[in-house]
């Protein structure tokens, strides 16, 4: 009986090791890097405010001329320590560029077709709001995008940085912490 229970335990814990990656912020990192968490129930319904703004950026990134959006280049960025599996795994990795003011977000994307990024929107002190345009007719995806973002002045991004990470079939939810 004991052998039942401890198997399910261990497997269990061994899940939310996965799953809760470390942040990256030890010695051996020179960045911090952000990995994608589902939002919780609690957080969705208590914030209108955060919804509007992600309303908002989904309708800036839909009206937006393609040339406005940001593209971005293949692969994940090697300073991150991420790999293109914790980009698939995770649905959505982040890291700094140039603390506090350039980050970076990668995302699942095929070979030869991706999502496009619009502008970061502010959606609190510390927080924004990323919002992607992806088109329905993609392939699996089998490779990582990275998208190279600037902080909105209006943002303090000194001690940390939340983003939601939207349009991407799932919402994502990131912290980027200051180093």
């Amino acid at each position: 009986m004991r052998l039942r229970l401890a198997l399910p335990v261990t497997i269990a814990a061994s899940l939310a090791t996965a799953g809760c990656a470390s942040s990256g912020q030890g010695a051996a990192s020179e960045s911090a890097v952000g990995y994608a968490a589902r939002p919780d129930a609690s957080t969705s319904s208590s914030a209108q405010g955060p919804s509007a703004v992600v309303a908002q950026a989904i309708e800036a990134v839909r009206e937006a001329s393609p040339e406005a959006l940001n593209a971005g280049e293949p692969g994940v960025p090697l300073e991150s320590g991420a790999s293109l599996d914790d980009v698939l795994r995770l649905g959505a990795v982040a890291v700094w560029i140039e603390e506090p003011t350039m980050f970076a977000v990668s995302v699942p994307a095929a070979q030869d077709c991706w999502p496009s990024a619009g502008e970061p929107v502010a959606s609190g002190d510390s927080a924004l709001v990323v919002a992607f345009l992806q088109g329905d007719a993609c392939a699996t995806p089998t490779a990582a995008r990275t998208y190279r973002l600037e902080v909105p002045e209006e943002v303090d991004a000194d001690a940390g940085l939340d983003l939601a990470v939207v349009g991407l079939g799932e919402e994502f939810a990131l912290r980027l912490p200051a180093s």
